[in-house]
C-alpha cells in the first residue's frame, strides 16, 4: 500500500506542478495586479462566500461516494445516475440560498450578479470533483490526474489570451472575464471527466428511486455536515475581514492566501489517493500505521520546509509577486504560511478518520475550529485589519490539527516512535539554524533561497526522515 501510494502521488503532483503554479502566477496574480485597487478584493471574499454554501452541493457525496465505491466498486453501476439527480436538484436549492443570503448580508446588485457568475462555478465544479471521486475509487488514477489539471489548463488558455491581447492590455482588466473564463473551462472539463467515467461503466438509468436515494442521503448526512463545518471555518475569515474592516485589507490578505492556496493544492493531492486506500485496508483489517506515518512524514518534510522558505524570504517573495508590497504585506505572508504546517496534517490524519467513518468526531473538531475562528476574528479584526485575521487562521489551525492528531493516535493506538519525534524536533531547529545563516552568503537571494532548499532537503536525507530507497517506491506503481 505505501509503495501505491508513493506511486499515485507522484503521478498527482507530477501533473499538477506543471499547471497550477502558472495558473496562480502567471494568471491570478497578473489579474489582481492588473485590477482595479479593491476589485479584486470584492473578488475574492464573494468567492469565499460562494464556497459557504457550497455544501448544498455536494451534501457529503464525494466523500462518502469514494468510500463507498472503493469498498464496493459494482455499486457505481446504481449511485452514479440516482446521485447526480440528486445533485441538480441540490444546485438549484444552492444557488436560491446563495442568491438570498447575498441580499441578507447588503451585497449591492452588482456584486450579487458576480456571485451567481462565480457560484456556477462551484456547481461546475461540484460535478468535476464527484465524477472524480468515482474515479480515484476505481483506483483510475491517471485519469484522474488528466482531469485534476484540465480546467486550470483550459483557463490559462482562454485568460491569457484577454490579459495580453493588446486591446486590453494597457487598461485595468475586468475580473468578470476572469470569472467568465474559469466557467468556459470548468464547463468543458466537467464533460470530459464524464466521457471518460462513462466509457469504464456502464449505468443503471433507473432514475430516482426515492427509498433508495433517501438511504444514501441519510448516510451522507454527516459527511455533508462535516463539509459545512470545514468551509465556515476555512472561509469565513475574508468574509468576516471584508465586511467588518474594507475590501483594500482583504485585497493585502488575498495575496497572502494565494501562496498558501497554492501549497494546499499539494497537501490536498496527499489526501486524494490515501482515503480509498485508508478505506480499503480498514475493510481488510490491515495494518495502516506504517502508511500512516510514511504519509505523515512526507507531508510534515514537505509543509515544514514551505513555511521555513516563506518565513525567512518573505520580503523577497512578496516583492517580486505585487506592486507596491511593503512589510505588512510580509508579516502577514510570514505567519499565514507557518499554518500550512497544521494545516497539512489534517490532509492525513482527517483523511484516516474519515476513511474510519467518525464522522461525530471530525464534526466535533470542525466545531471548535469555528468556535476559536469566528471570536478570534471578531477581537482582532477591528484593531489589526488582515493581521487579526491571520493570526486567527494561524490559531484555529493548530488548534484543530493538535485534535485531529490525538484523536488518531488515540483511536488507533498508533506508537510514535521517540527517535523519530527527536529527528522531527532536529529537523526544525537545525532547519531553520541553516536558513538563518544561508542569509549572510554574499549573493542573490534567488541563489540564496535553492541553496537553502537544497541543505533542507539534504538534512532530510541526513537525518532519516524521508528514506533513500524512496525512490524505488515510486517506479511501477502510478498505474495501479
Amino acid at each position: 500500500m505505501r509503495k501505491k501510494f508513493a506511486g499515485n502521488l507522484l503521478l498527482l503532483i507530477f501533473a499538477n506542478v506543471l499547471v497550477k503554479p502558472f495558473w496562480i502566477f502567471g494568471i491570478d496574480r497578473v489579474v489582481q495586479n492588473r485590477a482595479a485597487p479593491g476589485e479584486y478584493g470584492t473578488y475574492f471574499a464573494l468567492m469565499n462566500f460562494s464556497f459557504l454554501f457550497g455544501i448544498l452541493l455536494d451534501f457529503g457525496l464525494n466523500n462518502f461516494n469514494n468510500r463507498a465505491i472503493a469498498r464496493h466498486p459494482s455499486r457505481l453501476a446504481s449511485y452514479f445516475p440516482n446521485l447526480m439527480v440528486v445533485k441538480v436538484s441540490l444546485s438549484l436549492l444552492y444557488f436560491a440560498v446563495a442568491f438570498l443570503s447575498a441580499m441578507l448580508t447588503g451585497y449591492s446588485a452588482l456584486q450579487i450578479r458576480m456571485l451567481m457568475a462565480l457560484a456556477l462555478n462551484q456547481v461546475l465544479l461540484s460535478y468535476i470533483l464527484y465524477l472524480r471521486s468515482n474515479l480515484t475509487a476505481l483506483h483510475l488514477f491517471r485519469i484522474d490526474s488528466f482531469i485534476s489539471i484540465l480546467d486550470r489548463l483550459l483557463a490559462i488558455i482562454f485568460c491569457a489570451s484577454l490579459l495580453y491581447l493588446p486591446a486590453f492590455a494597457s487598461r485595468h482588466f475586468d475580473i468578470n472575464y476572469f470569472i467568465f473564463s474559469q466557467t468556459a473551462a470548468l464547463g468543458i472539463t466537467a464533460v470530459v471527466a464524464f466521457i471518460f467515467l462513462r466509457g469504464r461503466q456502464r449505468f443503471d438509468y433507473d432514475l430516482w428511486r426515492w427509498r433508495y436515494v433517501r438511504s444514501i442521503l441519510m448516510k451522507s448526512a454527516p459527511f455533508a455536515l462535516l463539509g459545512l463545518l470545514m468551509t465556515i471555518y476555512y472561509r469565513i475569515d475574508a468574509i468576516m475581514l471584508e465586511r467588518m474592516y474594507s475590501a483594500l485589507e482583504n485585497d493585502i490578505y488575498a495575496k497572502s492566501y494565494r501562496l498558501l492556496d497554492a501549497v494546499n493544492q499539494f497537501g490536498y493531492l496527499f489526501g486524494v489517493p490515501l482515503l480509498p486506500l485508508f478505506a480499503n485496508m480498514i475493510r481488510k483489517r490491515e495494518d495502516i500505521q506504517e502508511l500512516l506515518r510514511f504519509s505523515a512524514i512526507l507531508m510534515f518534510v514537505f509543509a515544514t520546509t514551505v513555511a521555513i522558505l516563506c518565513g525567512f524570504y518573505a520580503d523577497e517573495i512578496m516583492g517580486l509577486l505585487y506592486t507596491g508590497s511593503d512589510p505588512y504585506v510580509a508579516s502577514i505572508f510570514r505567519l499565514l504560511m507557518i499554518s500550512f504546517i497544521p494545516i497539512s496534517s489534517v490532509y492525513i490524519f482527517g483523511t484516516l478518520l474519515t476513511a474510519q467513518g467518525t464522522m461525530s468526531i471530525l464534526n466535533m473538531i470542525a466545531v471548535g475550529g469555528i468556535i476559536v475562528n469566528v471570536a478570534l476574528n471578531l477581537a482582532l479584526i477591528p484593531p489589526y485589519g488582515a493581521l487579526g485575521t491571520t493570526v486567527a487562521t494561524l490559531a484555529t489551525q493548530v488548534v484543530v490539527a493538535v485534535l485531529h492528531i490525538w484523536v488518531v493516535t488515540t483511536l488507533f493506538k498508533v506508537k510514535w516512535q521517540w527517535g523519530l519525534l527527536v529527528r522531527i524536533i532536529a529537523f526544525v531547529v537545525v532547519g531553520v539554524a541553516v536558513s538563518w545563516a544561508c542569509l549572510y552568503i554574499p549573493t542573490g537571494w534567488m541563489m540564496r533561497i535553492t541553496l537553502n532548499g537544497l541543505l533542507l532537503a539534504a538534512l532530510v536525507l541526513v537525518l532519516q526522515l524521508v528514506p533513500l530507497r524512496l525512490v524505488s517506491l515510486l517506479k511501477g506503481e502510478a498505474g495501479e
